[in-house]
């Protein structure tokens, strides 16, 4: 696709760098727009995510280097380059997740209560993502003969050129856009504490581990299971105990 969408001499644009901060700020709207309307103290929110965004790269950047470490290992300042493309969402998640919750009891802010704003903001968040990695060619998927299928030429594209693949990128993107677009539509019809982040988790980790049968970039596998397909099934079990404790509590 387009994995370089403006060069001016030394001056890159990268389409991949673009999107993922056009999802940040997406993700930051929304969440402000709702915190304002549950009543969360949005200064402390934006503080306790402007360290949890860092750290959810970093653990990003760090997985995917553990996924590939091939691709750095001659040139290991690629590393830091995180705006060509290369971030395992799983990672940010994991890094992000005690990083959120150390501010959160800093500033005495509810817990559940904000999660279930951040669940509403994550997959909209994700969808831009997503689109980023479709134009770097980055998340690619297996080859195909689909009507569908994608070919990529772009001699800067991390996918395999001149092959029809699954445009797993896209899957992904569309499936976090209707996820947004349930939790976002049925946001005040589900003010029980928890039951938000509870779908979020079900959802994306439903999400992913079905995109992973597509996928075609080296993967770690276990007992025929992704590494990520594993970490979805994490996501899977605790967002239905979740639930389960919510309604059998109540």
């Amino acid at each position: 696709m387009y994995p370089t969408l403006i060069r001016i001499g030394e001056i890159t644009l990268h389409t991949y760098g673009l999107f993922i901060v056009i999802g940040i700020f997406a993700g930051l709207y929304i969440i402000k727009m709702e915190a304002l309307r549950i009543g969360l103290d949005f200064k402390h929110v934006s503080e306790t995510l402007f360290w949890a965004i860092w750290a959810g790269l970093i653990g990003s950047r760090i997985f995917y280097v553990l996924y590939f470490p091939n691709e750095f290992i001659q040139n290991p300042i690629e590393i830091i380059k995180i705006w060509k493309g290369g971030l395992v969402f799983h990672g940010g998640i994991i890094f992000a997740f005690p990083i959120t919750i150390y501010f959160l009891k800093k500033y005495k802010l509810p817990i559940l209560k904000t999660f279930d704003t951040l669940a509403i903001a994550l997959p909209l968040a994700h969808f831009f993502g997503r689109l980023g990695c479709f134009f770097a060619g980055c998340c690619y998927g297996a080859v195909c003969e689909l009507p569908w299928a994608v070919v990529f030429n772009h001699p800067e594209s991390i996918a395999p050129t001149n092959v029809p693949l699954h445009p797993t990128q896209l899957y992904e993107a569309m499936a976090n856009l209707i996820l947004f677009s349930m939790l976002y539509i049925s946001r005040k019809k589900t003010e029980k504490e928890g039951i938000k982040i509870s779908i979020y988790l079900i959802g994306y980790g439903t999400i992913r581990f079905v995109v992973e049968f597509f996928r075609g970039d080296l993967r770690q596998f276990y007992l025929n299971l992704s590494t990520a397909q594993w970490i979805s099934l994490i996501f899977i079990f605790f967002g239905a105990m979740m639930i389960f404790k919510k309604f059998k509590n109540d």
